[in-house]
This record gives C-alpha cells, structure tokens and sequence, in this order.
C-alpha cells in the first residue's frame, strides 16, 4: 500500500514539473500561450526581413505566436484609422511618427512605454526619445531618424559633363548643360511628386524667411509674400524644365518618384527626398549609381534641413499581453540576430545596440547614412507634427497643380493656400 502511494506521489510529482516546464517557455502574461497581431507597412524586402525576424523570434519564445498584418504605405493610415476607431487595432503597430498626435492628442491613445517594465529604454537617446512624447508619456519607440536630402544619379551628371548643384544658379546653369548635351528631357532635378513638393518649396521657405510653413505653434508661420515668392521659383523651375510640373506627372500615372519611368530610364538626375528611400531609389535604376548631392544654397541664409523621426513601433493601449508586447519590441529592435536580419529595412536605427550590430557587420550600405549626415549638420527648426498631415499637403498640392494648369495665378494661389490650411488647422486641433 505504501509502495503504490509513493508512486501515485512520485507520479504527480512528475506531472507538475512537466507543466512547470512547458510554462517555462512562455513569454510571460501568466504563462499561457499568446497571441500577438503586429501590423506594419513597408516594401516586399521589408516585409521579407520582418517575417523572418518573427519566426526567430517565435524560435526563442515558443509561448507567443505573432499574427503578421502587412501591406503597403498607400491605406495603411485608413486602415489603422479604421481599426483605431473601432478598437480593433492590433497589439503592436508600426506608425508614422506624427501619426501620434492624431490618435493621442492628450497622450493617452497609446500605451504609456514607460510603463512596459520588460522594455528596455536604456538603449535610446532621450532626445530621439522625446520625439514620441506626449503629455509627458511616451506613446512609442522610435524606430531611426530621417532627414530630407538631395541625391542624384551620378551616371547622368557624368553623361552631361556637370556637377551636382550647390546654389540656385548653379541648378539653372547645370539645366542648360543637360539640355544641351542630352536633349530636352532630360532634368536635373524632379520635384514633381506631390510631397516632394511641398518639402522642396518648405526648404525654400526655411532657408529664405528662417520659418516653417507650419510653425512650433501649429500655425502658419509665414506669410502670403513670402510662400508667393517660393512658388514663383518653383514655376520658374518648371517654365525652364529643371523640374516636371505636376502635370507632367500626372501623364505618367503620378507614380512616386522612384518609379517615375524617367527616373529609372535615367532622364531625371536628382530629387530631395527622405535618406530612408535612398534605397529605392537606387534600386529601381536600370543603370546608374545614386550618390549624395550637398544642400542647395543661395535661397536665403538659413539652415533648411528637415530631421524627423522614419517611424515609430505603438503598443495597443487595450493590449491584453504587455509583458508580450515588450518581449517582442525589445527582440525586434535591439536583439543581434534580429538586427542583422532586419539590416536598414526601416533606415538607420536609433536603437545604439543595434546601430553598433550593424556599424560592426558593415551593413550600413549605400548613401543613407551620409544623407542623414549631411541633414543634421544642415538642420533648421523642427517641423510641427502636423507639417506632415495629409490634409495639409492634398490642399498644398491641389493649389500647386492648378498653377501648373494655368487655372490661377501664384497670388492667388498663396492667398488660397493660406486661408484653407488656418481653417483645417483649425479643425485639426480642435
């Protein structure tokens, strides 16, 4: 009898230790399998790289399976909207960093990161930190910086026997050149996408007046003149084709710029754009190597470069698995394996451990890094976290292609663009 009680003893003995083990593998929220949803957007490379980072992640935390949602930039702000809404979002988003302040105006739309106790903070600098901020609490963690750039296909520069342009009138002395010697359609530069520019006529802007369009204080931070004058150079530009005009672009299915059939076939030789899609750029070119350009001058006596945040990772503030949530982004963005998978599928990391991963595996490559460089030596004030908001820059560019239309005058256009930008400010804010 005793023998048979000692083995029912020894028995469950086993038994509890087997389930203690299996517990053991879990990515905490009381031991029980997770799942965590896990939404981004980004190029198929990104994707790529993501889902493999995932599975080695699942690999190593047998506990918490990740539901991947993924797509492209173009509706993913809708979707999230949607989901936001309806509190359907899922636990962990990847977001644009002004995104913030539409869904935590008072800085309570996300989780407070400050309070994932398992995610390691001690990696950032709390400058990049203050970035995503709101209210005193930090609504995400900020994936790497950015800062809008000129880079130029160094073929076509050679082809025309000129060199990248550093003032004004060298950009319109260098138009001649390619005029000349490779024909008529041929530009030096494209700023003809519909966010291109509005950066390209804010840097005017900056480095003339020393003021944003949309200032620290979330409002208009110039005046009718002075945006009049910016859009008078950019005409000039395109009545002198150093530029197309937006409805150029327009008849070749306003695709982004990296997939303008001009600039992969190499008739365009530059644009300003994000150090982040230094990349693409690149890649899309039939032959060519994308190279730095420095920062045209000769506008104004102002610093003009614009630094903001690439993107930002959000946790749910209804997550029902933090300790999970925090598991995963500490894996993702400073785990070794995961950074040499990942590599600068989402830019230059902010993170110093994974920066230092991929500074040590030589795998910061092509020109982002020097780009980004260039934008923090040139950076002028920080850019409101509206600057960025949609329904700013759809009013900017529908005044902008009505120039290039012939359907109202530059006057006009900047008294217009002034008054529909305060009165949606206005509504943004509210």
């Amino acid at each position: 009898m005793k023998s048979k009680i000692c083995l029912l003893i020894l028995t469950l003995l086993f038994l509890i230790g087997c389930g203690e083990k299996k517990s053991s593998g879990t990515g905490g929220d009381g031991g029980k399998e997770v799942e965590l949803r896990v939404m981004w957007w980004g190029s198929d490379a990104r994707h790529k790289a993501t889902l493999d980072a995932i599975k080695l992640f699942e690999e190593k935390n047998p506990g918490i399976k990740i539901k991947a949602e993924y797509s492209g930039y173009e509706g993913y702000l809708e979707k999230l909207s949607t989901q936001m809404s309806g509190k359907t979002a899922p636990d962990v988003m990847q977001v644009d960093w002004n995104w913030l302040y539409i869904f935590s105006k008072n800085g309570d739309g996300f989780y407070n990161v400050k309070d994932l106790k398992d995610f390691d903070l001690s990696n950032y600098d709390e400058a990049i930190l203050n970035h995503t901020v709101i209210k005193d609490k930090l609504n995400a963690v900020p994936v790497g910086l950015n800062g809008m750039g000129f880079y130029y296909n160094q073929s076509v520069f050679d082809k025309a026997g000129a060199k990248f342009p550093e003032t004004a009138d060298e950009l319109f002395a260098v138009n001649k050149m390619f005029k000349e010697k490779l024909g008529d359609d041929y530009y030096p530069l494209d700023v003809s996408d519909e966010k291109v520019n509005y950066y390209f006529i804010n840097y005017y802007l900056l480095q003339k007046t020393g003021n944003n369009l949309i200032n620290e204080e979330n409002k208009i931070g110039i005046t009718k003149e002075e945006l009049a004058d910016a859009l008078r150079f950019y005409k000039r530009m395109v009545d002198e084709k150093v530029t197309l005009s937006t409805k150029d672009r327009a008849g070749l299915g306003n695709v982004p710029g990296d997939q303008n059939p001009l600039w992969v076939d190499g008739h365009i030789g530059g644009t300003y754009e994000w150090s982040s899609r230094t990349g693409v750029f690149q890649d899309t070119l039939k032959e060519g190597q994308v190279a730095s350009g420095n920062y045209i001058k000769g506008l104004g006596d102002h610093n003009a470069a614009f630094i903001r945040l690439n993107m930002a990772f959000a946790v749910n503030k209804n997550t029902k698995h933090p300790e999970a949530a925090a598991k995963f982004l500490n894996f993702m963005l400073s785990d070794p394996e995961a950074t040499k998978i990942l590599g600068m599928t989402r830019g230059i990391p902010s993170n110093k451990k994974a920066l230092e991963v991929l500074e040590q595996e030589n795998m910061i490559t092509g020109i982002s890094k020097e780009v980004l460089d260039k934008a923090l030596a040139y950076q002028g004030k920080m850019i409101s976290p509206y600057y960025e908001d949609e329904r700013l820059i759809k009013i900017f560019a529908g005044y902008v292609q009505k120039i290039d239309y012939g359907q109202i005058d530059i006057d006009k256009a900047a008294e217009g663009i002034i008054a529909d930008m305060e009165a949606a400010l206005k509504n943004i804010l509210r």
